[in-house]
């Protein structure tokens, strides 16, 4: 399919709160969301030859989306382990990995928290439930069937569930 350099920035801003809110999603810290989303453009960009129409290119975007952001999520943690092993060996004090986002709304960030603990299909599926992705899209994207999205949200919600009662001191 071609596509024109107009049209792509068209389906990048009609995609990109989706998009934003899946960076935050899969990443720990705001430079990294930031990262994770350009190379998500540059991923898209490259690999736009390739659409072949069998979802809609806001399906196919995701999709491209959630295989960039695993793939960043594995190179991130595994330069992390390498330099986790480096400061263990300068110092025994522990190290803080993680940067806390910076929010007003405490319950969003709870709700972010839980979803954070989430395994990589499970983030995917509920970041789309969350932006109102139909179940065959979810289906497509997650690459199992219409009625196992149904399953695994509501098993991904009452995990979430359990997690922020649990934080809240409420489980």
């Amino acid at each position: 399919m071609n596509i024109t350099d107009e049209k792509f920035a068209s389906i990048i801003k009609q995609n990109e709160d989706r998009l934003k809110h899946l960076c935050r999603v899969y990443a720990d810290r705001k430079a990294d969301e930031e990262d994770l989303f350009q190379e998500i453009l540059i991923q898209a960009w490259r690999s736009l030859p390739s659409f072949d129409g069998k979802a809609s290119i806001d399906t196919w975007l995701y999709r491209l989306a959630v295989n960039t952001a695993i793939s960043f999520v594995r190179k991130r943690k595994t330069r992390q382990n390498y330099y986790d092993d480096y400061k263990k060996e300068q110092s025994s004090q522990p190290q803080d990995r993680h940067m806390p986002h910076h929010s007003d709304n405490e319950q969003l960030d709870k709700i972010y928290e839980a979803i954070s603990t989430l395994n990589a299909s499970e983030k995917a599926i509920i970041t789309m439930y969350l932006e109102d992705f139909s179940y065959a899209e979810i289906s497509y994207v997650a690459d199992i069937t219409e009625n196992y999205v149904g399953v695994k949200l509501n098993r991904i919600k009452k995990k979430l569930s359990n997690k922020i009662d649990s934080s809240n001191g409420t489980g």
